[in-house]
């Protein structure tokens, strides 16, 4: 960041509390981003520079001086005390003074007259404004042919200048003619900042702005945060202007070979960092990207975890080329959104969605969701009937709900489609109630309630209510998500660009995530159900936010009442009913020999923990903990197996385990050290162990699955057309291509010309 040019009109200006301000500010900017004062100048101050040996003949011929920036010149202290202090009184300095002058390299020359010429004439308020020698060609003021506006004039052909040469005996430049007249009015000081030969964006500069856009800061905020705490936009160095050009040649270099080339070698070298994130794309035939699917490591062990509920939506579209983007979601043990991976479609025809989904199971171990939940998107439709076959297919009761809605005028008939959509009844009630509206509403005909019945086991609740889908009733989580995208996503970014951020979106809910384990672990809820040791057992083994809707069935088991009690070899069998309702009855059954508990409500298959039903059995059988729903034979093949999903399980498992470690370890040195020293001699025996299998004919480590690869470069997508009618002239026929001013050709400019070339 460069440090405001021409202090010393600003101390001038400012009152002595204000100056103080002002001060204290850029000492505190100094600190953290050092200045560099000389730049690059595209059209400097005329200052010619020629080598001399001591008795002042000329050994060359007088240039321009072309300076560029060295930011390891000088630190931020040594910049601030010359800042305070060497150039305050330059303005009082005469010619005569000038030429006494010694320098020991052209940027001090440089930047010594440039700073004079700031301060020179700071008492009137006014300094001199940047200029170059000559007067622009008129020829291309007269041409007739000319299409774009003339730019405004800035050259004068201003005599002022500063000429020095370097001494060889003295080992140092001095000055050989300065002429301080200007022949053009002078720019007021409020306005210094402005001028292109005063602005420059040192190397910290441009770090601070890559580091704030990595986090998916907007440029414009970036230049906001920047100007405020260099003390306003006129000491900040530069134009906002100049933080965009900056920021948008640093996205083109990032895509130079190619947007979707970019993005692929990206994921490729994610692999150094993380060896199980996986990503597959295809191409079409003529080499552009198609189809994109990625998921990290941390995505695929939570897959492996928490993947029987798979949740995706795809009308987000936030990129240049406005593909379909898909987020593959569910829900974790704290009931919060947990991404799986994303997805970038070619279109969403049945053909894009059968690759994803193809591909999501090959890049998941091929672990098939139980409920799948989308919209009712008829591709989608298809597409997971086909490739996921087996699993439970659930529609978005939102979607179907408007849906009912723009088709069904009748009150009556949509409260009976409420009905059928959210509570709980037998499939033989639903039948019949559907019969019976048939009839009396005239359904027979109708298109729409004939598509509708066809797929009612994916919408009616009769048919659903025994699944288990962890809350999923609607799409509303990936809508969720897709609004928590939008703040990190623009729609002309590149897909280089939209997989960054995504990676952004991805830490922040596992950030989330992270906050609720915490809290599972270092806090206790205080037992108030009476059921000490089954409330104990439950806080112990389910998260706080689960154990919370535990709690209240633990609780709703008071208001049930026994009805019957029998006994069938090792199993008994409870028949009881709600209180309050005669008409509720539910039978129990818990067996003794096994410690099994089932009930005929289903609740615990459709919520993952156990009913009212099951903590009254528990109770009557003082059971002090929770029976477990998985078998141990299925535990044991689930974890102990050498393929990459029991990799996945089992690093997953590990990770967590260590977040106690972590937390306690770090609290104090001593504790730090032990755990450090323990955790190096615990990986030094493991490798030693698992060296001794490997030898031994073992499995070979499990990789992760590699980027799909195909034998050219991939090519981007066709940009998408911005939306509106073309532009025409007036006389209705498309604007004819610029010309080349030299070869007159279509194409190119006259930089790129070849007659210019030659």
């Amino acid at each position: 960041m460069a440090e405001p040019k021409g202090f010393s009109w600003v101390e001038k200006l400012a009152g002595p509390g204000d100056l103080q301000m002002q001060r204290s500010k850029r000492l505190h900017y100094l600190a953290s981003v050092v200045p560099v004062f000389a730049a690059e100048v595209e059209e400097p101050l005329i200052m010619e520079v020629s080598l001399s040996d001591g008795n002042g003949e000329l050994l060359g011929t007088d240039n321009e001086a072309d300076v560029e920036s060295n930011p390891e010149d000088m630190d931020g202290q040594d910049v601030a005390d010359e800042f305070l202090g060497e150039y305050e009184d330059v303005a009082t300095l005469d010619v005569d003074d000038i030429k006494r002058m010694r320098w020991d390299s052209v940027d001090a020359a440089y930047e010594f007259y440039r700073r004079r010429e700031c301060v020179m004439d700071s008492a009137s308020g006014r300094v001199i404004q940047a200029k170059t020698e000559g007067l622009r060609d008129g020829r291309h003021n007269d041409r007739v042919d000319r299409r774009r506006a003339h730019k405004p004039e800035t050259r004068t052909n201003c005599e002022a200048k500063l000429s020095i040469y370097f001494d060889k005996i003295e080992r140092c430049w001095k000055v050989r003619k300065v002429a301080t007249e200007h022949n053009h009015d002078l720019t007021p000081a409020s306005m210094v900042h402005l001028i292109a030969n005063h602005r420059e964006m040192t190397d910290a500069a441009k770090a601070q702005i890559d580091g704030l856009h990595a986090s998916g800061i907007a440029t414009s905020k970036i230049v906001g945060y920047m100007a405020g705490m260099a003390g306003g936009y006129s000491l900040l160095g530069f134009l906002k202007k100049d933080v965009y050009n900056y920021a948008d040649r640093t996205r083109r270099a990032n895509i130079s070979d190619g947007d979707a080339n970019a993005a692929v070698v990206y994921l490729e070298g994610k692999a150094g960092s993380d060896p199980m994130s996986v990503a597959r794309y295809s191409v079409t035939k003529d080499a552009r990207l198609a189809n994109l699917i990625w998921a990290d490591g941390a995505s695929r062990v939570d897959y492996q975890h928490f993947g029987d509920v798979l949740a995706f939506d795809s009308t987000y579209k936030k990129n240049k080329y406005k593909k379909p983007l898909v987020i593959f979601s569910g829900s974790n043990n704290h009931k919060q959104t947990t991404i799986f991976g994303f997805g970038l479609l070619f279109d969403e025809s049945v053909s894009s969605y059968k690759w994803m989904l193809e591909n999501l199971l090959e890049v998941m171990c091929m672990k098939k969701p139980s409920v799948v939940v989308t919209d009712g998107d008829k591709a989608i439709i298809k597409a997971v009937r086909s490739v996921l076959p087996d699993s439970t297919h659930r529609l978005c009761a939102w979607h179907i709900e408007k849906n009912v809605t723009s088709n069904v005028k009748d009150a009556v008939l949509r409260s009976s489609f409420r009905r059928w959509l959210y509570v709980d009844m037998e499939i033989e009630e639903f039948e019949m109630e559907w019969e019976r509206a048939v009839a009396e509403y005239d359904l027979y005909d109708k298109e729409w309630a004939t598509q509708m019945y066809e797929r009612r086991m994916m919408w009616a609740n009769a048919y659903l209510q025994g699944k288990f889908c962890a809350g999923f009733r609607t799409t509303s989580r990936c809508e969720g998500v897709n609004a928590f995208v939008k703040k990190f996503s623009k729609t002309t970014h590149t897909i280089l660009e939209l997989v960054q951020n995504l990676e952004l979106v991805v830490r922040e809910y596992r950030n989330k995530e992270l906050l609720l384990h915490f809290n599972s672990m270092n806090s206790v809820p205080v037992m108030t159900t009476g059921l000490t040791s089954i409330e104990q057992h439950a806080a112990s083994v389910y998260t706080r936010e689960v154990f919370t809707d535990v709690k209240k069935q633990i609780v709703q088991a008071a208001a049930l009442i026994l009805i019957s009690k029998k006994r069938c070899l090792n199993t008994m069998v409870y028949m009881v009913e709600e209180y309050e309702q005669p008409a509720t009855r539910v039978k129990v059954a818990y067996g003794r020999s096994t410690g099994k508990i089932d009930c005929q409500c289903n609740f615990w298959r459709k919520n993952g923990y156990p009913c009212r039903h099951m903590f009254f059995v528990m109770k009557s059988e003082h059971v002090t903990t929770i029976p477990d729903a998985l078998a141990i034979e299925s535990y044991v093949e689930r974890w102990g197996g050498t393929s990459e999903a029991g990799f996945l399980l089992r690093h997953g498992a590990l990770h967590t385990a260590s977040h106690r470690l972590f937390l306690i370890g770090a609290q104090k040195l001593s504790l730090f050290r032990k755990a450090l020293n323990g955790v190096l001699t615990l990986c030094r025996e493991l490798e030693l162990e698992y060296r001794a299998f490997e030898d031994g004919g073992g499995e070979r480590p499990i990789s992760a699955v590699q980027t799909k690869e195909v034998n050219c470069v991939v090519r981007d997508p066709a940009v998408a057309k911005p939306k509106g009618a073309q532009k025409f002239t007036k006389k209705g026929h498309l604007r004819k291509k610029r010309l080349c001013t030299i070869c007159k050709r279509p194409g190119h400019t006259k930089r790129h010309c070849m007659k210019n070339i030659e």
